[in-house]
């Protein structure tokens, strides 16, 4: 079955009928397992495209919003990279952008219709917000995009890390005005319905016993699975948080700089996919905008191989079928690509490579953290947002 347009289908189905004025969450769309399952509020975004035409229109609208969002990434990718100091060539601008258009998870959100790269370039706003010292609007970016996708408010510690309480203040009262305008606006029960449908389509219990490698879920309570099959899935969440702690420890080590901050941020946004039972392999297009430019600021490292190699690997969200036609294509021989299926069957079942990739990156923050505790000259003053 194609999952062309997949979840497009479900925001498309939620805005009919809510435009309908009918009941809309959890809403059938007569595919399998797709539904609207996001907050109540959410589904305003996709009422301009849905109230334009039909099914067919309304996705073509949204491909062509999700292609400008990537363009604006992409652009912000590399003014921020020029602004602080490093000089690109026509071939990084080019790779850069191809990368936050082209690249293997942007493909997949433009063919399911999906909003990550809206979440993405939200999360860089932020960022960017804050440095600026812009901290009403960190604030409402980080709560716009909680209002969509919820889990990005545990970014929230980000701004109480960097003390920007202003920014604190504006995404508590931004997130509570949105709550509150899906009340008013499609009445309490639709939110009823949404922690209803939500809880009975928790990833959780999925990850007991075994995983399939074709199973599209990337944190880190895939490898648990593996390694402890005998214990209860929700003791997963502790186990993650546990392991990707010490990263967060020595991350987060000073903000004198600005790849001190930004290396924090990508450390914030890492860990929260890690440990999230709700992330799958699109996600990682929230990590564009710090990786990116931490790949082209800060090149006085030994250790940019390991971020590049991190950022490749969660480029590339493969699985055994997409493998298979691979080596079918390229006309590997029968005995060698059995050879091959196995072992990324075996090591795929335990950590997907988007998984990997973010793991690798995990450990360069780390490695950083450690760099700068051990005395890294500071050449840019700090800019707290206090």
């Amino acid at each position: 079955m194609s999952h062309f347009a997949w979840d497009f289908h479900a925001y498309y189905a939620a805005a009919d009928a809510a435009l309908a004025g009918k009941s809309f969450v959890g809403v059938s769309t007569g595919l399998p397992g797709v539904s609207y399952v996001y907050p109540p509020i959410a589904v305003v975004l996709f009422l301009p495209q849905t109230a334009i035409g039909g099914m067919q229109l309304a996705y073509a609208i949204q491909t062509c919003l999700n292609v400008i969002t990537a363009v604006a990434l992409s652009v912000l990718v590399v003014r921020t990279i020029e602004a602080n100091g490093a000089s690109l060539t026509s071939i990084d601008r080019l790779l850069i952008v191809g990368f936050c258009v082209g690249s293997a998870p942007v493909m997949a959100i433009y063919g399911q219709g999906q909003v990550d790269m809206l979440i993405a370039l939200a999360l860089a706003g932020a960022f960017l917000a804050l440095e600026r010292d812009r901290q009403a609007l960190a604030g409402f970016a980080l709560a716009g995009a909680a209002l969509v996708k919820v889990f990005p408010v545990v970014l929230g510690l980000w701004l109480v890390w960097r003390r920007a309480w202003r920014a604190v203040a504006t995404s508590v009262a931004t997130g509570i005005t949105g709550l509150a305008v899906g009340w008013a606006w499609f009445g309490l029960d639709a939110y009823w319905r949404y922690l209803d449908v939500l809880s009975g389509r928790s990833r959780i219990a999925e990850f007991g016993g075994t995983v399939s490698p074709n199973f599209f879920a990337m944190s880190l309570y895939r490898p648990f699975s593996q390694l402890f099959p005998t214990v209860d899935p929700s003791l997963y969440a502790v186990l993650a948080v546990c392991l990707v702690a010490p990263s967060i420890a020595l991350g987060a080590r000073g903000d004198r700089k600005f790849t001190d901050r930004l290396t924090t941020y990508l450390v914030a946004i890492t860990a929260m996919l890690l440990a999230s039972p709700a992330s799958n392999a699109l996600y990682v297009v929230y990590v564009y905008f710090p990786v990116l430019c931490l790949l082209f600021v800060d090149t006085s490292t030994q250790r940019q191989s390991l971020l590049l190699a991190g950022t490749l690997a969660i480029g590339v969200p493969v699985q055994p079928a997409q493998l298979a036609a691979v080596l079918s294509v390229a006309a590997v021989p029968a005995e060698i690509s059995v050879a091959i299926l196995s072992v990324a069957r075996e090591v795929l079942t335990v950590i997907s490579l988007p998984a990997l990739g973010l793991s690798v990156v995990l450990v360069w923050s780390a490695l950083q953290g450690i760099q700068r505790q051990e005395g890294s000259p500071v050449d840019i003053p700090p800019s707290r947002a206090d």
